[in-house]
């Protein structure tokens, strides 16, 4: 069905991103503001829905960066002396997690307030894509 089919583009168009550029939000962003009928997110199944295509898109590359470095390359683009950055990388991450359970627990279940933030995010992500752009 259509919503199926919809949904399975937004995450493979994630993914695709994810894997050719590292960006695999806006799709998801876009899927979210604008899910197919009859789909309607409330924020528990918005979250639930969004960590599973997150856990597959991520659980995929490093497969395929695994793989690679077993079986082609030798190398996954990962560098030693980058280990600042990822170390950032995780407890931001972690911090954001945090940060972001707090909001939703404050959110109650206002659908505006969501769709309001996602469309923030992703104007943010239009934006920063078209600098970079011009560079």
């Amino acid at each position: 069905n259509k919503a199926t089919l919809f949904t399975l583009l937004a995450g493979g168009a994630s993914g695709f991103l994810g894997g050719m550029v590292a960006i695999r939000g806006p799709p998801l962003i876009f899927y979210f503001l604008h899910p197919p009928k009859p789909v309607s997110f409330n924020k528990n199944t918005q979250r639930a829905t969004a960590t599973v295509i997150t856990f597959f898109n991520v659980f995929m590359r490093q497969a395929f960066y695994l793989y690679n470095t077993f079986a082609d390359s030798g190398t996954i683009g990962y560098q030693k002396e980058e280990w600042r950055l990822y170390l950032s990388v995780i407890i931001c991450s972690i911090a954001g997690a945090m940060v972001g359970n707090v909001v939703f627990a404050y959110l109650k279940d206002s659908k505006d307030t969501i769709r309001a933030i996602l469309a923030v995010f992703l104007l943010m992500c239009a934006a920063g894509l078209l600098f970079s752009a011009f560079r």
